[in-house]
């Protein structure tokens, strides 16, 4: 018997490809626009043949996450009260983003891979020119005990006590890194000042831990001061510092905003 996602497949699998000999623009809207009324129609189907090509045969939707997930206690709940059992050690510290995950998710899965497990939150967003679309939030499995990496270690720096909360939920979730991936700016950046003989003023490279890269060169850090630690935006372009954010203030302002403007 044929599966739905193979009628699914035969059916949209090449309309959902972009023609690249057609303008980027009109391709872009017609691709975009048909993935949302896929999913609006066959749901959970029609995600694991947009991600096809990205291990969807190894996704496990809400109910049926199995019994080697780290998730699989949340089997028998519905969305809202999974994400409310998820969220609940920081339910205090996230209001906004815990609601705003409830109302915006339509599908929550489990992604098994060969390393590890990861957990995806499908959640409904518009576009900057008001269609309808997705964005997808992604989680890592829950770690108590997080480990400094090397990369910490070479610079003594421990893991902040409110990421290490945030780990104990997600080691790393949407855009904020998770243990493997968070670094000191020196790594990168004291080269860079060495050979340019240009240094920043007010604080030290080695003194911001980056959590939350903004893909155009930004990125929100840790700024350690006499072994307190709160956040700042650091800018690339002129190498300064905003003024300090609490951590959890930040992510519960800056992952509750979706849609694009």
């Amino acid at each position: 018997m044929t599966s739905m996602l193979d009628q699914l497949r035969n059916e949209y699998g090449d309309q959902l490809k972009r023609d690249r000999s057609k303008e980027f623009g009109p391709e872009f809207v017609r691709t975009t626009d048909l993935e949302r009324q896929l999913v609006n129609r066959y749901g959970f189907d029609a995600i694991r043949l947009i991600f096809e090509d990205r291990n969807s045969a190894n996704y496990f939707p809400l109910g049926q996450l199995p019994h080697d997930c780290p998730w699989t206690h949340l089997n028998g709940l519905d969305l809202r009260s999974a994400i409310e059992k998820i969220f609940a050690p920081i339910a205090a510290d996230v209001p906004t983003l815990i609601e705003t995950l409830a109302e915006r998710c339509e599908h929550l899965y489990a992604e098994k891979s060969e390393a590890t497990w990861a957990l995806h939150y499908f959640l409904n967003m518009t576009l900057y020119d008001e269609r309808p679309y997705y964005h997808i939030y992604s989680g890592g499995p829950p770690n108590l005990s997080p480990r400094i990496n090397p990369c910490l270690a070479k610079y003594d720096w421990p893991i902040p006590s409110d990421l290490a909360r945030l780990y104990a939920v997600h080691d790393g979730f949407g855009p904020i890194l998770g243990t493997e991936h968070i670094c000191v700016m020196a790594e990168i950046m004291d080269p860079i000042c060495q050979k340019q003989d240009t240094y920043p003023e007010g604080y030290q490279f080695r003194d911001l831990l980056e959590f939350h890269p903004d893909g155009a060169g930004n990125a929100q850090c840790f700024y350690r001061q006499d072994g307190k630690f709160t956040t700042v935006d650091w800018d690339h372009e002129v190498w300064e510092i905003s003024g300090p954010q609490d951590f959890f203030d930040y992510i519960d302002q800056r992952l509750s905003e979706l849609d694009e403007e």
